[in-house]
């Protein structure tokens, strides 16, 4: 897995892009699901309780077609602004690039989350895939968050898309 990390309008918002392979789209919904629903913070953010995950096939697509497309819709929801007006606190999807890579966008209000909190919980609905495979029940989400969480210092792991 590979993330690329951005923050978006002035600071409004983090944009995160992973590069994933052999991802099963309807169990990654489910870990992120399951993430969403041991953080009261995220519970509250979203109104009707469910990971808004979008999942899109691409494969269609010459890849070289597929990554302008991806940059341009990128650049599409950078714009469309989050959590303003009442709109959309998070946005996520899953495009589906070959039959076995698979690229996850997932765009935040930087008022519900820090990029340090979005990384844990990053790797907390990786835990909770695996978990998942392996036919078990995913415990609740070890991140307690609250809205404006100080980025921990060296928590960034990943370089920002350039842009």
């Amino acid at each position: 897995m590979s993330v690329i990390s951005q923050e978006l309008g002035g600071g409004r918002a983090e944009q995160f892009v992973l590069s994933l392979a052999g991802i099963l789209p309807y169990v990654y919904e489910q870990a992120w699901q399951s993430v969403l629903e041991g953080s009261p913070v995220l519970r509250e953010a979203l109104p009707e309780s469910r990971f808004p995950l979008q999942v899109v096939d691409w494969r269609a697509t010459r890849t070289a077609v597929q990554d302008v497309r991806l940059a341009e819709r990128l650049a599409r929801e950078a714009a469309a602004g989050l959590g303003c007006d009442g709109g959309p606190s998070m946005r996520a999807t899953l495009i589906r690039r070959t039959d076995r890579t698979w690229t996850f966008a997932w765009r935040y209000a930087r008022g519900l989350l820090d990029r340090g909190t979005g990384l844990r919980l990053l790797e907390e609905a990786a835990d909770a895939y695996g978990v998942l495979l392996r036919g078990g029940t995913p415990g609740r989400a070890r991140t307690r968050l609250a809205a404006g969480t100080p980025q921990r210092p060296g928590a960034r792991l990943a370089e920002p898309v350039s842009g």
